[in-house]
């Protein structure tokens, strides 16, 4: 297929493969391909192409979107049309990810911060009762999570999102009403059940728009409102705990502000949130040829409508399906209890409301910072003195493959803050001690987009995709419906019993991180065979995982080997990881 002639590059530019992992199964660096001929001269090396891209905007009403613009010959795309799409791409999807998740994750955690201002209090709850609705929300996402990888594969994202952004919008700005222990409980099912289906669909949205190395990065991002939400949420809170006159109280007014806000966002969002990069509107068709071609590495597909139960039990019988799961259950145990009890927590340090909305917006900043941190740039000297590399300036989670030591790095402080919870004493003189091991526990925020992220990019099949990232979830929520019940108010200000076992949680979540990269080895040696044993090389270069500068200098490790057939041909036909002995599973993110 040639490429345009307005974006092609002139005979003296050397072509970046957005794909050279398909174009030549010899792990062969494909910048040394014929240049200006928009794809590689192996026509004699395999069949006729199946079908020419199609010039019409319809879109197919079976299999992936991707081959209504692209052809079985392969596109490839210069280092500038990359960097120039990608801008472009960032600049029409992450705001709207963004923000998105911000109003989401402020109206999930407007309980906690409203727990330290009377509302269990105002709605006289007993006993277990406001643990209980601290679960209820994530009970409803997860027995909603089928459903909704159901959804995401069928519905278009850019009206279903938008539909339940307003929904748990007016759901929070309603439940100002709620005066009892029953209607706070109907009222945060409902919220979220509403808000099942945002994360999944974002890990999605990242899947079909960007490269796997690309994809961490887009995710912390957007993920990162869980600290900015408790910087400026806190703030939020401060300032609304001030209204201590008035027929409502002050946790009421927050609910009606913020739902309403989130109710326009969703009527905005019918504007704003993108499809895929077939379907979007700030791409024209050249550019979205583009946006296809360069995604065609990730082995993934872009998007289809096609529901394939197939490819739902190949989830429920894949070994990876349960690691992901076992994963987030760990880490989400500690982690929801947190989020439910530890303005609680702190509040049992010694302090007064006000003071604890103040102490939470550093502990939302060292969030940020610890997530922020995994893609920390360190310059080449910085790297051979401590990592004993020799490198052009890398993103520390994609220069530094595995990723289970990144995930035990911050589970390390996590397990520390919490020992320091469990033996330190209550006095006026342990508050110091007792504020820097809460603040420890904000490392635990770079833990969770880590995981989903690993779990994104080895996976493929779009159902299977929605699939695995409804299971990996499912062991969030669970974690976020066991956590706070094992925190319960007539255990404060000491908690033990709910700290011990966060720590035995985050300990486990460790073991089972570096278990996890064994399996994923193991599933590589596999492919390699599988390679093998079809008349390919066994060692090819997984380009999706590289950055533009390293595919331009990659040497080929197998230059003596015969060519073979182009990789890649089949990188839209909508196979699943395991059916795919090209796709490459990985525990590191090679830069």
């Amino acid at each position: 297929m040639e490429p345009p002639s307005e974006l092609s590059a002139p005979p003296t530019t050397v072509l970046e493969p957005a794909l050279s992992q398909e174009a030549s199964s010899r792990t062969v660096s494909i910048s040394t391909a014929p240049v200006g001929s928009g794809s590689l001269d192996l026509e004699k090396e395999r069949p006729p192409s199946s079908h020419e891209p199609n010039t019409t905007d319809d879109v197919r009403p079976y299999g992936d979107d991707a081959l209504n613009i692209v052809s079985d010959d392969i596109r490839y795309v210069t280092p500038e049309e990359n960097k120039q799409i990608l801008r472009r791409i960032d600049r029409h999807v992450m705001p709207v990810l963004f923000i998105t998740y911000f109003l989401q994750f402020m109206d999930k955690q407007i309980l906690s911060l409203s727990s330290v201002f009377g509302i269990v209090q105002a709605t006289n709850l007993q006993g277990e009762e406001y643990s209980v609705i601290g679960s209820v929300a994530p009970i409803a996402q997860m027995a909603l999570q089928p459903l909704s990888a159901y959804f995401l594969v069928k519905f278009k994202l850019s009206i279903y999102i938008p539909v339940l952004i307003m929904c748990w919008g007016s759901t929070l700005a309603c439940m100002a009403a709620a005066r009892d222990f029953p209607g706070l409980l109907v009222s945060r099912f409902f919220l979220g059940g509403f808000e099942t289906s945002t994360q999944a669909a974002f890990i999605l949205v990242g899947q079909m728009w960007y490269k796997r190395h690309e994809q961490g990065l887009r995710l912390t991002i957007w993920y990162s409102n869980v600290g900015w939400v408790n910087i400026i949420g806190s703030l939020i809170m401060y300032g609304f705990g001030h209204i201590t006159r008035g027929a409502i109280h002050s946790y009421q007014i927050a609910f009606i502000v913020l739902g309403l806000l989130t109710l326009l966002w969703g009527i905005a969002s019918f504007f704003l949130f993108p499809d895929n990069p077939v379907k979007s509107k700030f791409l024209t068709r050249d550019e979205k040829v583009i946006a296809v071609e360069r995604i065609r590495a990730n082995q993934q597909g872009v998007e289809t409508k096609i529901f394939k139960w197939k490819q739902v039990l190949e989830t429920l019988l894949d070994l990876k399906s349960w690691c992901w799961m076992g994963l987030l259950i760990l880490h989400a145990i500690p982690a929801g209890a947190i989020n439910v009890f530890g303005p609680l927590v702190v509040r049992g340090f010694g302090y007064d409301g006000y003071d604890v909305m103040l102490f939470l917006i550093p502990y939302g900043a060292l969030q940020v910072i610890s997530m922020v941190g995994s893609y920390v740039r360190f310059p080449p000297s910085t790297l051979e003195r401590w990592l004993k590399a020799n490198a052009n300036y890398q993103w520390l989670s994609t220069k530094f493959q595995y990723k289970s030591p990144l995930v035990v790095v911050f589970l390390v402080p996590c397990i520390i803050g919490m020992t320091i919870l469990y033996i330190t004493g209550r006095s006026k003189a342990d508050q110091p001690a007792l504020l820097v091991a809460y603040y420890l526990l904000s490392a635990s925020s770079a833990v969770a987009p880590a995981m989903l992220g690993w779990q994104a990019i080895n996976t493929a099949g779009h159902t299977k995709k929605a699939s695995t990232t409804a299971m990996t979830i499912m062991g969030s929520y669970t974690g976020n419906i066991i956590g706070p019940l094992l925190f319960q108010p007539q255990d404060g200000p000491y908690y033990h019993s709910g700290i011990l076992a966060c720590i035995i949680c985050y300990s486990g979540a460790a073991a089972l991180a570096f278990s996890t990269t064994a399996y994923l080895h193991y599933l590589n040696k596999k492919n390699e065979t599988r390679r093998v044993n079809a008349g390919k090389a066994a060692k090819i270069v997984d380009y999706s995982m590289t950055t533009t500068e390293a595919k331009d200098t990659t040497p080929g490790v197998a230059d003596k080997e015969e060519p073979q057939p182009t990789i890649g041909r089949r990188a839209f036909e909508d196979l699943t990881d395991l059916q795919n002995d090209e796709f490459i599973p990985t525990s590191m993110a090679k830069a």
